[in-house]
């Protein structure tokens, strides 16, 4: 009989992390009978076109958290994130649990209350699973902590990356594009200033924002207020940005904080040279040869600059960033982890 998994996310739409549990149970069927318990949304729609059964939640609550472990009987809770970890490890289950961590806030760095709240439910975890080596090593415990983490990286399908660009119904090309949840974490309002700097340059430049969070009318605002109407589209959420991803030229990351990145290898899955802030993960994804780590506004704007009005500087990065993706690529290697800590 299989192991049943059950894995706890806190949100209600698609984005990294629910890629990532939507990936593990994708390619774990076959060995482990796996659900998926989250906030009612859009993710429901993600789950049904992947056959994931779905199990709703009406908050992520201990008492919620009690009533889906009681009918779905699970032998591992898979947590991701710390809320959901911390909720699940203080709920008084007694099914192992595992916490998957898939972003380093910036409070993790200090003696913050969720600092010593998270360290505590630690004590209910089997293991501590990084996205990224960031994780642990920014986080002020992360040292009482070390005997139970483990870097697993993200997922990465390169090919499976290629197909979804291949089937893509969206296929406008862009000069630059940014891609991700509007939202603090990852800066877009900083990303429309920098584009202001760049279009001093290049006046007719063309930019899409692909996204949705809390921050787009914010966004919508900044756009207007600086005179970028005509140059920035802004896409709202997709399901398949990938064809749009193809046909663009650079992807702009100016992310506050980050786990691991994802994005970003997609984009050299796609031949896009990526400039991004050094954060989280990305040092681990991104160097020279196929993109940027830009410590402040003039360095991305120089190398957007210079990889719009370069063909063959942009030719270079591009061939790099093809070659960095399969370097990256690594999907095999990652569900063989997973199952081994199933089973272990």
């Amino acid at each position: 009989m299989k192991k049943k998994i059950l894995h706890l996310l806190n949100t209600s739409s698609y984005s990294g992390a629910e890629n990532v549990a939507i990936t593990i149970i994708n390619n774990t069927s076959d060995d482990f009978d796996s659900s998926y318990a989250s906030l009612k949304g859009s993710i429901k729609n993600d789950l049904y076109q992947n056959r994931i059964k779905f199990l709703p939640v009406q908050s992520m609550s201990i008492l919620e958290i009690r009533r889906i472990v009681k009918e779905y009987k699970p032998d591992i809770v898979h947590a991701h994130d710390f809320t959901t970890s911390i909720i699940a490890a203080l709920s008084g289950i007694s099914v192992p649990i595992i916490s998957h961590l898939h972003n380093n806030s910036p409070w993790i760095k200090t003696y913050h209350p969720y600092s010593f709240i998270y360290l505590f439910s630690t004590l209910r975890y089997k293991k501590i699973l990084g996205v990224s080596k960031s994780v642990f090593e920014e986080y002020v415990f992360g040292k009482k902590i070390r005997k139970k983490s483990l870097v697993v990286f993200n997922p990465l399908n390169i090919k499976e990356v290629i197909l979804k660009a291949e089937k893509a119904t969206e296929t406008k090309a862009f000069d630059i594009i940014f891609l991700g949840r509007l939202a603090e974490a990852k800066n877009p309002l900083r990303f429309i200033n920098i584009i202001k700097k760049v279009s001093l340059e290049y006046p007719n430049i063309k930019v899409a924002i692909i996204g949705d969070g809390n921050l787009k009318f914010d966004c919508q605002k900044k756009i207007k207020e600086i005179g970028l109407t005509e140059n920035i589209e802004m896409l709202g959420f997709l399901s398949n940005p990938y064809g749009i991803v193809k046909n663009s030229r650079i992807l702009c990351m100016t992310s506050k904080w980050e786990g691991f990145g994802l994005v970003a290898v997609e984009a050299l899955a796609l031949g896009l040279p990526v400039v991004a802030s050094g954060v989280g993960g990305l040092p681990d994804i991104l160097d020279n040869h196929c993109g940027l780590l830009a410590s402040n506004d003039e360095e991305f704007v120089c190398e957007l600059l210079t990889l719009l009005s370069d063909e063959q500087y942009h030719n270079g990065k591009s061939e790099a960033a093809l070659e960095r993706s399969r370097e990256l690529s690594n999907i095999e290697e990652y569900i063989s982890r997973i199952k081994k800590i199933y089973n272990g």
